[in-house]
């Protein structure tokens, strides 16, 4: 892409994070039902998607992902393991490393997150066009594998 890099797309992208964030913060506000619906923050949802697509992972490589210290993630997992949703299991090649995987209950719940999400962005659709929905959902797709990237 010719222009990637110059100042007008990099202030363009800037302005567009101010904006974006309140928008999504504002959208995903309305998702509070999870935590009173699963007794769980969307944090812990999140947690558990990432162990369902990735499989095992350590506690720092979780912290790592999300971008938070370590002993902000431990407490999270320990909450995790209590409610029978992850357990912790010890490396067989190396005993001193330890990996959070997702339990059946977990799968579950999950299961159960992404079909009450769905039916709120399903709403979505009442305030926009077919296409603007897709646009939407392809826009968020590449979102994500952007933001992956750097």
């Amino acid at each position: 892409m010719e222009n990637a890099g110059n100042p007008e797309s990099i202030e363009l992208i800037a302005e567009n994070i101010f904006q974006v964030v309140p928008l999504l913060k504002k959208r995903l506000s309305r998702f509070s039902a999870f935590q009173s619906e699963h007794g769980l923050p969307l944090s812990h949802f999140q947690v558990l998607s990432l162990l369902e697509a990735r499989g095992s992972m350590s506690v720092s490589e979780i912290s790592d992902y999300f971008n938070i210290a370590k002993p902000n993630i431990t407490p999270l997992v320990d909450r995790l393991v209590s409610a029978g949703l992850v357990d912790r299991v010890r490396s067989t090649t190396d005993r001193r490393v330890v990996f959070i995987v997702i339990l059946e209950e977990g799968c579950r719940r999950l299961e159960s997150i992404r079909a009450l999400l769905g039916s709120n962005v399903a709403l979505w659709k009442e305030s926009l066009t077919g296409e603007e929905f897709d646009r939407l959902g392809e826009a968020l797709k590449d979102v994500v594998t952007l933001l992956e990237k750097i």
